[in-house]
């Protein structure tokens, strides 16, 4: 319903609105008492109270909402910045990704350095998926509407032949960033945990301490590395944008395959 619809634009307009009704009653008080201080009591008055109003009321879940993103935004996701992420982590860790091949040497070395938390979780692709070869084309800058079959191959012969090559070495990468993370001790004494998921993600993800998610945007024609991640965090009085993208996780984790 339209009177539950909030926005900033809208915010703005109704402050807008109180500032120029305040200013309004504020000068024909002026005008009447010939007693400016009273105009400008009324007008701070009414300005106080429409503030009071608009933020303590009739908009506070909006900036609960902006609040739950206020986290932060990076434009680019360095690789050095993993290192403050793991700085983070008290419980758990909470992986989304292809290979994780980008970020298996901090990871090892992070592990290595500090006291290992209780519980890590990754997801990777599985390498005999059918959507790897859509993940690299979608990297590769073809849409996801394109239907990758022989009439679109014959007809991009070059870029066929590059996603294809680079599938099969993804799968080699997936491959390997298994054997490497089977090799740590955190998998061994059980606190690492690796499943396969079998679909087409527009995204990699870190959940930390199941409180705060780093999303990182995969772009059209981009690699995910130095791709923009938003920063969400749970809020426990409401739903937040975190709690739908903890849910995709949940539901992709209780679908995906354990590696044994």
């Amino acid at each position: 319903m339209a009177e539950h619809f909030q926005s900033v634009k809208n915010l703005f307009k109704d402050f807008t609105i109180n500032l120029f009704a305040g200013l309004f009653g504020a000068a024909i008080l002026w005008f009447l008492s010939g007693k400016s201080w009273l105009g400008l009591l009324l007008f701070g008055l009414f300005l106080i109270a429409s503030v009071t109003y608009l933020l303590f009321s009739k908009y506070k879940r909006l900036f609960k909402l902006i609040n739950a993103c206020n986290p932060g935004y990076y434009y680019s996701f360095d690789l050095a910045e993993n290192s403050k992420v793991y700085s983070e982590l008290k419980d758990s860790f909470c992986y989304l990704g292809i290979s994780a091949n980008s970020i298996l040497e901090l990871f090892r070395k992070w592990i290595s350095e500090s006291p290992p938390v209780n519980n890590y979780f990754f997801l990777l692709m599985n390498p005999e998926s059918t959507k790897l070869k859509r993940q690299i084309a979608f990297e590769k800058g073809v849409s996801l509407d394109t239907r990758l079959d022989a009439h679109w191959s014959s007809s991009n012969t070059q870029l066929s032949q590059m996603i294809e090559d680079q599938f099969e070495a993804e799968k080699e990468r997936i491959q390997g960033a298994i054997k490497v993370l089977k090799n740590l001790s955190i998998y061994k004494e059980g606190k690492l945990k690796i499943r396969l998921y079998d679909e087409f993600i527009p995204w990699w993800m870190y959940i930390i301490d199941d409180k705060k998610i780093y999303l990182g945007i995969l772009e059209k024609g981009k690699r995910g590395q130095g791709s923009p991640v938003m920063i969400m965090t749970k809020r426990p009085d409401f739903p937040s944008p975190f709690d739908p993208f903890k849910n995709t996780w949940d539901r992709m984790w209780a679908d995906a395959e354990q590696v044994v």
